[in-house]
Formats: C-alpha cells, sequence, structure tokens
C-alpha cells in the first residue's frame, strides 16, 4: 500500500498551507523592503535638499562678501586716487613756488649786480 489516501490529501493540504505561507512571508519581505527603499529615498531627497539649501545660503553668503570686499576696494581706490592728486598737486604747487623764489632771487641778484 501506497499511503492512505487521507493522508496524502492532508499532505497536499500542508503543503499547500506552508507553500501559501512562505508566499505571504515573501510578499510581506518584498513589501517591506520597498517601504524601507521608499524611505531611503525620501531620506535623501531631504537630505540632498538639505545640502542644496546650505549650499545656496553659503553662495549667497560668499557674494555678499565678495560684493563687500569689491566695494571696499573700490573705496580705497578712489581714496588713493585722491591722495595721489592731492600729493601731486602739493607737489606742483611746492615746485611753482620753488620756481617763483629762484626767479626772484635771480632778479635780486641781477639788480644787486648792475650796481
Amino acid at each position: 500500500m501506497r499511503g492512505n489516501p487521507a493522508m496524502a490529501s492532508g499532505s497536499q493540504q500542508d503543503e499547500r498551507y506552508s507553500v501559501q505561507t512562505e508566499n505571504r512571508h515573501l510578499k510581506e519581505t518584498v513589501t517591506a523592503l520597498r517601504d524601507e527603499m521608499d524611505n531611503m529615498r525620501v531620506s535623501e531627497q531631504e537630505r540632498l535638499q538639505h545640502t542644496l539649501a546650505a549650499a545656496r545660503e553659503e553662495i549667497g553668503q560668499l557674494k555678499a562678501t565678495i560684493t563687500a570686499l569689491r566695494d571696499g576696494l573700490e573705496r580705497r581706490k578712489i581714496e588713493d586716487e585722491e591722495k595721489s592728486r592731492t600729493i601731486d598737486q602739493a607737489a606742483r604747487d611746492e615746485a611753482k613756488q620753488l620756481h617763483d623764489m629762484i626767479r626772484l632771487m635771480r632778479d635780486k641778484l641781477e639788480a644787486y649786480e648792475k650796481k
């Protein structure tokens, strides 16, 4: 005798139950893994958005710093040009005074020598 047909039927039912249980566990595992992947994707997107926001903020700060430095350099350049013009004008004025003094002294010397 090969075995009891009722037993065979029970064995098939156990096997079917086992396969169904395994399929249910596999589906649950797949669902859990998908959920985890979605959560990871969302987390990665949030991290990326945070990183981009921080980078944009830093870029804004750097641009503001560059603008402030550029403005400072421009002001300094203007101040230096004004100082340079003032110094040049003072040097021209002094040279004119010296030339005038030399001419006056020459005239006095010539007048003295003619006496």
